[in-house]
């Protein structure tokens, strides 16, 4: 879809207002704008903006950073406002290990902090014998990812976060990331762009993304 701007809301995708003209030369006769713009209200929010950054509830605010898109911001935020908090706090900690961080520490730090780790998404197939499919932490129905080495990884993170929604398991996927640029190893600011597209392609996802600061 295009992005467009409007008076006063600043530009983005107007979702439901292009998904509703691309639709209406395919529906029955007698569904008119309105009675279609009301079915498709559940479903797709009204506007989505491309780049939505807000500074943590953390006491040092330099120490973290929260992107969500803006239809999931506002009701969802609140209700896991705690479970969040404990991934800032998880956050820092990562800081402190800076370029030692990895996989084994990143277990024991969640583990610490009563998450489940290698969490497996269920509804995958259980043919899949070399398990693949596991979230790195889960708790409270939310799914962490932490990627540390490959930023393609992130659209297979996206996709456990649909299968685990769509098996009622998941409610919010996290996906935590590097704030700074350490080697070729993922950090924020390459991947937000990756983010925008999940964001678009995906809009139903509840999907935040918590970058931590890593030296140099």
């Amino acid at each position: 879809m295009n992005s467009n701007s409007k008076s006063g809301v600043g530009n983005g995708y107007h979702w439901r207002d292009e998904l509703k003209d691309a639709l209406l030369p395919y529906v029955k006769d007698g569904v008119n704008q309105g009675m279609l713009n009301n079915l498709l209200r559940g479903y797709v929010p009204g506007y989505f903006v491309p780049k939505t950054k807000d500074k943590s509830s953390a006491k040092d605010k330099s120490s973290a950073n929260w992107y969500f898109s803006n239809h999931f911001q506002h009701k969802s935020l609140e209700r896991f406002r705690e479970v969040f908090g404990q991934i800032e706090e998880i956050g820092n900690e990562f800081s402190e290990l800076s370029s030692n961080l990895d996989g084994n520490s990143v277990r024991e730090i969640f583990k610490t902090h009563k998450w489940a780790v290698e969490w497996p998404v269920p509804g995958i197939s259980p043919h899949d014998k070399k398990g693949r499919w596991k979230c790195d932490a889960y708790k409270d129905k939310v799914a962490v990812e932490v990627e540390l080495s490959n930023r393609s990884q992130i659209f297979k993170d996206a996709f456990k976060f649909l299968i685990g929604e769509a098996m009622d398991t998941i409610e919010v996927g996290i996906i935590m990331i590097r704030q700074n640029k350490n080697g070729n190893k993922p950090y924020f600011g390459i991947v937000d762009s990756y983010a925008h597209s999940i964001y678009c392609t995906l809009p139903m996802l509840k999907i935040g993304f918590h970058s931590f600061h890593s030296s140099l």
